[in-house]
């Protein structure tokens, strides 16, 4: 009977010190659903948020649909870089890009620097262009070159990452921008694609962190919420205005932590706000989700 007695007495304590957890991340969860519920406030936007650091997991809105805008030049960078290492290539092959294929109608600083004549660039430049600076030529040139835009939505889903689509090309999207919609994430869909390319000792996309890390967009979003001196990879994408509402305004990036990386996803659907309360916004969530990390301190500015 001690016996009996003794192993009754081991799982209660196991079974106490379990419920203790796990009403410990529950209360994680409502402080930090709490914080955020305050910072969205009364705004008129739709937000999802996907955070994870640790044993803190969040999410908000994860059933809603989001448009992707150019924060789906990430998977189309993972598919083009999947596509180079299948074919033997190399990341710092140069290739050759004729006048007509950059359009004159969209973002793009690479055609900004050349106006009026052909390129020659590397595959990692072109990456740089399309991640780091969201060229949308360099993206579209990307998909082709990875084998269609098709091609990168059935790469991501071989990597086990679901609840999304990816169907639209830059230019298809500025030919209809209703279409932008087409390309759409949950938030916790969005955090799995960080993960993927992120993973500790994975070095399959060790170039695609860089550019990442190197995101010249959107630093008054995640960026502006960061203390000082930790660094952040992330990736930023930004839709026009129909009717005063802007369609997406989003980030989603990795702050790399003494403890491991934090993952943080913020998109903003159909915000009838100004930009700079778009950008305010992410920033502030992403204080909110360091601070629950216990991570904080002064924000950049």
């Amino acid at each position: 009977m001690k016996h009996y007695r003794h192993g009754t007495c081991l799982w209660q304590r196991l079974a106490t010190a379990v419920v203790a957890a796990l009403c410990a991340h529950a209360a994680c969860a409502s402080t930090l659903a709490e914080r955020i519920d305050s910072i969205i406030g009364d705004k008129k936007m739709t937000v999802g948020v996907a955070a994870e650091y640790a044993d803190m997991h969040f999410v908000l809105n994860d059933s809603v649909r989001f448009p992707l805008l150019s924060v789906f030049k990430t998977h189309v960078a993972m598919a083009v870089t999947a596509r180079m290492q299948m074919d033997g290539i190399s990341p710092d092959s140069v290739v050759h890009i004729d006048k007509g294929r950059l359009k004159k109608d969209t973002y793009s600083p690479l055609r900004q620097k050349h106006p009026d004549s052909d390129i020659d660039i590397t595959i990692a430049e072109l990456m740089r262009y399309s991640v780091a600076e969201s060229d949308n030529n360099a993206c579209d040139i990307l998909i082709d070159m990875a084998g269609g835009i098709d091609y990168v939505d059935m790469y991501i889903r071989s990597l086990g990452v679901s609840g999304f689509s990816i169907s639209e090309t830059e230019a298809s999207m500025h030919a209809d921008r209703q279409l932008c919609y087409a390309n759409w994430s949950y938030p916790q869909s969005m955090l799995d694609v960080l993960k993927v390319v992120f993973a500790p000792g994975d070095t399959r996309f060790a170039l695609l962190r860089g550019i990442m890390l190197g995101t010249s967009t959107g630093r008054d979003k995640i960026p502006a919420g960061v203390p000082e001196g930790m660094a952040v990879a992330h990736k930023t994408g930004s839709s026009d205005r129909i009717g005063g509402i802007k369609a997406a305004d989003n980030d989603a990036g990795v702050v790399m932590l003494p403890g491991g990386n934090c993952y943080i996803v913020v998109f903003i659907m159909d915000s009838a706000e100004t930009d700079s309360t778009n950008a305010a916004t992410i920033a502030a969530i992403t204080r909110a989700v360091l601070a629950e990390a216990g991570c904080d301190g002064s924000a950049k500015q």
